[in-house]
């Protein structure tokens, strides 16, 4: 079980290479502050190995009428989606602490829900 859910996970991962900017996604692995930009549909994933057994995600981008979504993965193959309202507020901002982490590789995608034009963000694992 735990086989395929890793399976899972690095099809993921190399499908997301394949469709996007091979650097892009390279300045994106082990990071702790990405400032980027998203549009309507695009996707940006990132990678970190975790070691402890809390850590924080934090996705801002200060524009409340545009939507972003993370997405974190843990090393064993299960998801959480997060929204604007996740935290308690809808205000551009996201805030999640994960506890009982299980050390390793996590993956985050931050999804471009509903966007108008470009929108700027800043992505933070602590």
């Amino acid at each position: 079980m735990r086989i395929t859910k890793l399976l899972l996970l690095l099809v993921i991962l190399l499908v997301s290479i394949s469709t996007a900017n091979a650097k892009k996604i390279d300045r994106k692995v082990s990071i702790q502050t990405v400032h980027d930009t998203i549009t309507q549909g695009e996707v940006d994933w990132y990678c970190k190995y975790i070691k402890s057994s809390t850590f924080t995600v934090s996705l801002v981008w200060n524009n409340p009428s545009n939507s972003l979504t993370p997405t974190v993965y843990s090393p064993d193959g299960s998801w959480t989606t997060f929204t604007d309202s996740s935290d308690g507020s809808i205000d551009g901002k996201i805030v999640i602490t994960i506890y009982d982490a299980t050390p390793g590789y996590w993956l985050f995608k931050v999804y471009g829900a509903k966007v108008r034009e470009i929108q700027p963000y800043s992505f933070t694992v602590t």
